[in-house]
Order: structure tokens, then C-alpha cells, then sequence
């Protein structure tokens, strides 16, 4: 049997990081010349006397992205591409009978979405808090007619996943994660005023940071919309032509469920796939829905891409877990890369601080790039947490 090539690094891997030219302020400038800042408006119009405006409140920044997560239109794509007029409604993400009631407790799920109020009332600290399974993981991206219609097929008592369930639920996640990217993109510009009321000094690095957030934003909506674009064809045509997925299934409820996608920068064996913010070229996205059937927890992940690209590896690094480690990786994943996920009352309350804290830390750190340390760490086992595989397929080759 020839010796097969090793995969080929994706390029990002060797691409300097990709930030906007830092912006510099003159220890003189005219009131009339263009602002240090880079606007495009007048320094007199801009920043001329900034330090002496009122601090801006950086609630008006919460407030603004909360209004564009309000912001209602249908995810689906039609024939000439564009969303459907019908009755917006809260869709779920995650099944509300299937998944989330399966793990609530009086009808409620913990949630580690963060909030304003709630980090300044923790100090900074990510506490869980309850929601009713009726708001948890809703969301107004699809019409009462797409979200009823198009998803039936895994909403049902059970659910065989093949390939067009499994893009079902890939579509799902990108069309939230292209909502919620939409929304981020919306406010980035406010960041620009986060210097208001700061004195002259602290006002370069501020301008600075606030670049690179709308950098990272618009690069971050920009490949997300493209990415969703691609899965509208597939789902319009129901052709799952270049779309990947792998499941399994375990013989009892995890104590999460969630719904998204993410940018898979190492593997779980701490390989590095791909350098997020490096380069210019196109990174691979991984969705990972984690729901339940029948009492028994599935998770599910999508991507496209290239054979052995870093989203099939990323996958593979998964499946190829020994049996003993694919319940507590699945829960960690769900912590560390996506804020989309909600836990069971049950079994949050029956874990100690110091087990709480554990768990908790590692979702509010792994934010951004990861190192291998924490991508080896997903494998740790989770307190309480005893599954085991009962079930497991795909479309994920068989290595050679």
C-alpha cells in the first residue's frame, strides 16, 4: 500500500497576522487637517478637545448590539437570494422539545450567554444564569414557514441523521452565526468612541484597539456571508455536494446542548490547522450541534472544505478520541467554542465551586486564538459525566 502524503498546511499557518496600519497621533496638528485617527473627517470635527467630552458609556454599546439582535428577518434564501417576506418568529437553534426540555429542570437551562449587568454585578466574573426553555436559544433569523417547514426532519421523536438532516443542521448554525456577525459588524463603529472623555495620551490606544475590532468584524461577517451563501444553494437545490459531516451518539443525556459554528485553529491532539487572522485567505468552518433523541445525547458536526483540510482533520481529531473521552470532549466543546450553549440545572447544581470554576474559566479564556494546551485539554473528563458511544457515522473517510 503506497504511503499516503501528509496534508498539506493551510496557508494561514505561515501568513504574518493580518491587522489594519496603526494610527499614529502628532504632538501638533491642525484643526482643519485631516484626523490623526484615520475617519476621514476634520481634526477640529473629531478629536480636537475629545478628553474633555463625557466618558463614553460603554452600556450604549451593549444596548446598540442588543437592538440589532432584535433585528428581524428570515435566514432563508430564496431562488433570486434573497429572504423570504413572511412572519418572523424566535426561532430555536436548539430543538425546544428534543433537546433543550430534555435536560431542564421545571422548564429552565442554564445559560452562559454573557450580559452587561451580569458581568458588572459578578465582577467580570461568567456566572450561568436560568432561562426558561422558551427563550433559550431563539433567536429572530427565520419565518414561521422556513423554521416549521424546512427543519421538520430533525425535530421529529427521532432523527436518523444523514446527509441532509446533518446540512439541516449545519444550516442552522451558520445562519445564527451569520446573524450574530451581522449584528457585531453593525456596532463595531461605536468602539470608535470608546476615547470619548479619555485623556490625549490613552486616546492613540484606544483607536488602535477599536481598528482592529472593526477589522476583525468585517472580515468575520465578510466570510461568514460567504459561507452562508453556500450552504443557501445547498439547501435550496437539497444537494449536500461538498458538504462533510460525522455524528455520534451516546447512551444517555449530556448535561449540554448547543448550536454554532467556529473557526478551528488547532486540532485535539494540540496540531495547528490554521492561523485565524492570518493572511488574507479563505479559513474552514466547523458546525457543532449537540441535541438529544429518545433520552439519548447526539452531537453532530458539518463542514466543507478539502479532503484533509483543517476542518476534516478537526473532526477526525474527534472521532478518533477513544471511547472514554468523547462525552467530556463534546461537553467542552460546547463550553470552550460556543456561547451558544445551555446546561442542565441538575447536574450544574450538583458540581462544586471549584468544579464550576474550572469549567466556567475555560469558556471565558479560549475566546480568540487557542493554544494546544487548552485544545488537548478538551478531553479531561467532566465531573459526573459517565456515556459511553453507542452510535457513531458519517460521511468522514476512513483513514488509510
Amino acid at each position: 500500500m503506497p504511503i499516503q502524503p501528509p496534508p498539506a498546511a493551510h496557508p494561514s499557518l505561515f501568513m504574518p497576522l493580518n491587522r489594519p496600519p496603526r494610527v499614529h497621533r502628532p504632538p501638533k496638528i491642525g484643526r482643519n487637517d485631516p484626523c490623526w485617527c484615520g475617519s476621514g473627517r476634520k481634526f477640529k470635527a473629531c478629536h480636537d478637545g475629545r478628553e474633555r467630552l463625557p466618558q463614553f458609556n460603554h452600556h450604549h454599546v451593549a444596548e446598540a448590539f442588543r437592538k440589532e439582535l432584535r433585528r428581524r428577518y428570515c435566514s432563508y434564501a430564496g431562488e433570486a437570494g434573497e429572504p423570504c417576506g413572511a412572519e418572523i418568529i424566535g426561532a430555536h437553534t436548539v430543538q425546544k422539545e428534543g433537546g433543550l426540555r430534555a435536560i431542564s429542570r421545571a422548564g429552565k437551562v442554564y445559560s452562559l450567554i454573557a450580559t452587561m449587568g451580569g458581568l458588572e454585578k459578578n465582577g467580570g466574573r461568567l456566572d450561568p444564569r436560568l432561562v426558561g426553555i422558551g427563550d433559550a436559544s431563539v433567536f429572530p433569523g427565520f419565518c414561521s414557514t422556513h423554521d416549521n417547514d424546512l427543519f421538520k426532519p430533525i425535530e421529529d421523536k427521532d432523527c436518523a441523521i444523514g446527509a441532509w438532516g446533518a446540512l439541516l443542521f449545519a444550516y442552522r448554525a451558520v445562519s445564527f452565526e451569520a446573524f450574530f456577525k451581522r449584528a457585531m459588524l453593525a456596532v463595531a463603529p461605536l468602539f470608535a468612541r470608546l476615547d470619548e472623555g479619555l485623556p490625549v495620551e490613552d486616546q492613540e490606544l484606544a483607536q488602535n484597539m477599536a481598528r482592529n475590532f472593526h477589522h476583525g468584524a468585517l472580515a468575520g461577517e465578510a466570510g461568514t456571508r460567504a459561507r452562508k451563501a453556500a450552504y443557501d444553494a445547498r439547501v435550496r437545490a437539497r444537494d449536500a455536494n461538498g458538504f462533510s459531516y460525522a455524528w455520534t451518539r451516546f447512551n444517555g443525556l449530556l448535561p449540554l446542548v448547543c448550536c454554532g459554528a467556529f473557526l478551528p485553529d488547532n486540532d485535539l491532539t494540540g496540531r495547528p490547522l490554521q492561523r485565524l487572522a492570518h493572511g488574507t485567505g479563505t479559513f474552514e468552518q466547523v458546525t457543532l450541534n449537540i441535541t438529544s433523541y429518545g433520552g439519548q445525547s447526539v452531537i453532530v458536526f458539518g463542514w466543507t472544505g478539502g479532503p484533509e483540510g483543517p476542518a476534516e482533520r478537526f473532526v477526525r481529531s474527534y472521532q478518533d478520541l477513544g471511547d472514554d473521552d468523547h462525552a467530556a470532549a463534546a461537553v467542552r466543546l460546547g463550553l470552550e467554542y460556543l456561547e451558544n450553549s445551555y446546561l442542565s440545572p441538575a447536574w450544574w447544581d450538583a458540581l462544586t465551586s471549584a468544579e464550576r470554576r474550572r469549567l466556567v474559566r475555560h469558556s471565558i479564556e479560549t475566546h480568540g486564538p487557542r493554544t494546544a494546551a487548552v485544545s488537548l485539554g478538551v478531553r479531561q473528563p467532566v465531573p459526573h459525566l459517565h456515556l459511553r458511544v453507542i452510535d457513531r457515522g458519517g460521511s468522514l473517510p476512513t483513514p488509510v
